[in-house]
């Protein structure tokens, strides 16, 4: 039983770090050309709007960790 526990969690382990890097970033935006064209802060975030071309994303950066929280493609 105990076994079966240490390999569950190890494969849960696996596979959210492993999310974790498809996660969008906003250095990995800024990596590919887009620019800061807006920030703003509010408790507990700091929000991006990023441009690249025709393209606009808004990212949430959690102030405390510097962790992306949530990017999202704006029509």
């Amino acid at each position: 039983m105990k076994l079966f526990l240490a390999v569950a969690l190890a494969i849960v382990l696996s596979a959210s770090s492993s999310i974790a890097q498809d996660k969008p970033t906003v250095s990995a935006y800024l990596a590919q050309g887009y620019q800061v064209i807006q920030s703003e802060i509010g408790s507990p975030f700091l929000q991006f709007i990023l441009k690249k071309d025709n393209q606009l994303v808004w990212c949430s950066v959690e102030l405390r960790s510097g962790e992306t929280q949530s990017c999202r493609a704006i029509k």
